[in-house]
């Protein structure tokens, strides 16, 4: 007997050293942050360096690493006290630098994201948010360019009128700018029958600049790899986005790597995590029969103890 159970708790024992073991080889699989940044509030605007993992710790719940291979500045804002308990890392790749906002938020009711909404998707198949939080992700790519006169543009002309000296006539010169800039030199001055006016015309372009094929394009987004903690409630989620041109949510391949549900995109917009209907269906099926078996089997046992007593 003291054999037997002295092989019982030396398995016990080796079970659990092998289960401790798995479970470290799982987080050290993630890297560790470079920096953590404790947020008290629910916003931060920041300066991302390139290649440095930051972890931003929002009101001690809500957990957000973010890494890139480009510099980045960086406007989150995460509701904390409503997501809670979420630990999400969002890598970034793009080939120059970025200014990103990231929004973190519990629910989007204009998009149907309610606390246990079901939601279509393209496939046209149910799905339901439980995950209890949406990211939308949005990156502003700058044309840092000098814009050329155009025949839209607005041309300012500061014109002046170079003249001989020695000349005894009085010439009016109107100033002949490039493209359409109408600017109209009125010099008076003595000087001989050819007067000269030159013209110093200056673009003024509106924000929406037409740029020329050869302007640098700055800080264009390739793409992101969205990753959530799995947990026994979500691990059989599936990462979405929202299409806004459709109005519709859309699943994209979503595998369980080293703890995380990960998913890979080159879309910016709005993403959560949905679960498949029939999965929640078979999970409140299988809780509620095993509520009525248990029920069954404690009043069975009840009645066998009255009867023999």
């Amino acid at each position: 007997m003291k054999k037997n159970l002295s092989k019982v708790l030396l398995s016990a024992f080796t079970m659990v050293i092998v289960l401790s073991l798995i479970g470290s080889i799982n987080v050290t699989a993630v890297e560790t942050p470079d920096q953590t940044i404790e947020v008290q509030d629910d916003t931060i605007q920041t300066q991302l360096q390139s290649n440095v993992r930051t972890m931003f710790c929002f009101r001690e719940r809500t957990r957000l690493t973010v890494f890139a291979n480009i510099g980045i500045e960086l406007d989150i804002n995460c509701e904390a006290l409503r997501i809670g308990d979420k630990d999400v890392i969002i890598e970034v790749e793009g080939d120059d630098d970025l200014k990103m906002t990231m929004t973190c938020t519990r629910e989007e009711a204009q998009l149907g994201l309610m606390n246990g909404s079901l939601n279509r998707v393209r496939n046209r198949n149910s799905y339901r948010y439980l995950e209890g939080i949406c990211i939308e992700m949005e990156a502003t790519a700058n044309c840092n360019c000098e814009c050329k006169c155009d025949p839209d543009c607005t041309c300012v002309c500061d014109c002046e009128c170079k003249c001989d000296p020695e000349c005894t006539c009085v010439c009016d010169c109107e100033c002949k700018c490039e493209l359409d800039c109408s600017c109209v030199c009125d010099c008076q001055c003595k000087c001989d029958p050819v007067c000269i006016c030159e013209c110093d015309c200056q673009c003024e372009c509106d924000p929406e600049c037409k740029c020329n094929s050869e302007c640098p394009y700055n800080g264009a987004f390739l793409k992101a790899r969205l990753r959530i903690r799995a947990t026994n409630q979500n691990q059989l989620s599936q990462w979405a986005y929202y299409d806004n041109e459709n109005e519709e949510w859309v699943l994209v391949p979503t595998i369980n790597q080293d703890g995380y549900l990960t998913a890979e995109t080159n879309v910016l917009s709005t993403w959560t995590l949905l679960v498949p209907e029939e999965t929640t269906s078979a999970i409140l099926g299988t809780v509620a029969i095993a509520s009525v078996s248990a029920l069954g089997i404690l009043a069975i046992s009840v009645f066998y103890l009255k009867k023999r007593r």
